[in-house]
């Protein structure tokens, strides 16, 4: 299978795939019973340089924000990004992905299949879910599904996949994750991997089978805009729930290559961005697809949805490009230090925060230009 791995940040989400393990109530159907204790827990170590590192999220969680990055660092900031201090992660694997519903509960994601949940804004975290847990999860449900009528070949296939899950290892990172509410979440990750829950994390269904994806391409992106979810991933994978991730149908992608992020816009358009500079905005539930001028053919990295209603995005040269609600061109914001971005939020004070390569960047200069910059 081929992996698209353009440039320093994508390079990076999957440097765990060639590591081995030492270095590192449901939708539908019966209660899946509680895997194994999975992987041994390996704490992220203690470090000065925590908040100097590759760090490849950011969230806000109420007045706070959080980021996480390589080695299972994990840094708040309880003033607007001005300083970032280290808090234990009970993981030493890359976490990839952060996310808040409120001012306390968040979930993060990364390699090694692993899922953290935080119920005090991010200063605590705890494992719900691993690679080993993961696989175990898959291997039960697919000799469950061969057990009852339906398609067979299609059974022995699923069945096949989750074997060879076991046989790899924990070596799949997760990706992204979207929670609905406090108990229902899902999570997608690489080679097809997709995840929910509707106990707030306690316990995980593979949905795996909900998803038209027979050749287990990557899923980086998982996002809601209106009543509806959206996947996006590898070679054009493109899919759709209208019923909160019961379902998924594909849809027709406006182009071939990956999509890296999807982002919701003020109005309840998506937009999906990813290599080369690729951008495109849907106003009517990803049926039909309008281009986006982003300037230059740079890969595009991570999407913010400011509190004025436009849209950030970020790409690998360091631009951060802004587009108005219903603006089909992009403006370039003044960063004061260009670097690979990865992630943005947007801090209580207004201020846009910046995960990158080299750790976290807080500018007001570019969100207060935002305001009139046309």
């Amino acid at each position: 299978m081929r992996i698209h791995t353009p440039g320093f940040f994508h390079r990076h989400l999957f440097k765990a795939l060639t590591l081995s393990v030492s270095i590192v109530t449901t939708l539908a159907g019966p209660a899946m019973a509680a895997p194994s204790d999975g992987l041994p827990l390996q704490p992220s170590i203690t470090s000065a340089m925590a908040v100097q590192s590759v760090m490849l999220s950011v969230a806000r969680a109420g007045q706070r924000l959080v980021a996480v990055g390589e080695r299972g660092f994990i840094i708040v900031s309880d003033d607007n990004g001005s300083t970032w201090r280290q808090v234990s992660s009970p993981v030493s694997m890359t976490l990839v992905k952060v996310r808040f519903i409120d001012d306390r509960q968040g979930w993060a994601v990364g390699h090694a299949g692993v899922i953290l949940h935080s119920q005090d804004g991010g200063l605590s975290w705890s494992k719900q879910l691993d690679g080993v847990q993961a696989a175990e999860i898959e291997l039960q449900e697919a000799r469950q599904a061969l057990e009852n009528p339906g398609d067979a070949e299609k059974a022995r296939e699923r069945l096949s996949q989750a074997q060879q899950l076991v046989d790899d290892g924990p070596d799949k990172p997760l990706l992204d994750l979207l929670f609905l509410d406090a108990r229902n979440g899902l999570v997608t990750g690489a080679y097809g991997l997709a995840f929910a829950t509707h106990d707030g994390g306690l316990s995980w269904q593979s949905i795996r089978s909900r998803i038209d994806n027979p050749n287990g391409l990557h899923l980086y992106s998982i996002e809601r805009a209106g009543p509806d979810l959206f996947i996006a991933g590898e070679q054009g994978t493109l899919l759709r729930s209208s019923d909160e991730g019961q379902s998924f149908e594909s849809l027709a992608s406006p182009y071939e290559g990956t999509t890296f992020g999807l982002q919701a816009t003020g109005s309840g358009s998506i937009v999906a961005f990813g290599l080369r500079g690729k951008a495109f905005e849907s106003r009517d539930r990803g049926q039909t697809w309008q281009r986006l001028d982003t300037l230059q053919p740079i890969t595009l990295t991570s999407g913010l949805r400011l509190d004025d209603g436009s849209v950030l995005l970020t790409d690998e040269s360091g631009r951060v490009l802004r587009f108005t609600d219903g603006a089909s061109t992009a403006s370039v914001l003044p960063v004061p230090q260009p670097g690979y971005f990865t992630g943005m939020a947007q801090a209580a004070n207004g201020d846009l925060i910046i995960s990158s390569a080299r750790g976290m960047l807080s500018s007001a200069v570019a969100v207060q230009s935002s305001e009139h910059d046309q």
